[in-house]
């Protein structure tokens, strides 16, 4: 049985549909998260978390399209996606915690650096900066923080882009 029919008995409410899916494309998957994020469990985690869409989005595949070009689409999206929760954090913790300045300068610079990031978290009310801390600096993903702040998927997505989409506009005012 190919592929496309394996999505269709899943679109039907066929779990072992899903199993058989998972068995065949599994290591490939592994295969392309590790070479992108250089990570086995990370790598894991995002391979679970694309299975696991393709069990939600199970009713939107188009058949026209080969399976293994979707899964491929959705592991380099998921990939992405944690590699840029990643920079973020990482640019966040260097902003909150400086490693040793070359000089007085560049401490008063890193100073003025965290006094505006705090600012700027604390203009926001509450709920956006539940928020923009936990995508930002728990690096949870869209369903957690969807879980933990009571909302839906899109409203957590289009809140984060208004947030974000404010605080660019402030800084560059």
């Amino acid at each position: 049985m190919d592929d496309n029919a394996l999505m269709a008995r899943l679109a039907a409410g066929d779990t072992e549909a899903l199993e058989e899916l998972i068995a065949r494309h599994r290591a490939a998957a592994m295969h392309q998260a590790e070479a992108m994020l250089g990570d086995h469990a990370l790598a894991e985690d995002m391979v679970q978390e694309a299975f696991a869409r393709v069990y939600l989005l199970r009713h939107r595949y188009k058949p026209e399209f080969a399976f293994t070009t979707y899964l491929a689409a959705m592991v380099r999206n998921l990939c992405i996606d944690q590699m840029r929760r990643q920079k973020v954090r990482q640019k966040a913790a260097e902003v909150l915690l400086p490693g040793e300045a070359d000089s007085a300068e560049a401490m008063f610079l890193a100073r003025e650096s965290r006094m505006q990031l705090w600012n700027e978290l604390r203009s926001l009310d509450e709920g956006d900066r539940a928020l923009l801390t936990g995508y930002a600096l728990e690096g949870l993903s869209y369903q957690a923080l969807a879980r933990k702040l009571h909302m839906t998927l899109p409203q957590v997505k289009m809140r984060l882009h208004r947030i974000r989409k404010r605080l660019r506009k402030e800084r560059d005012e």
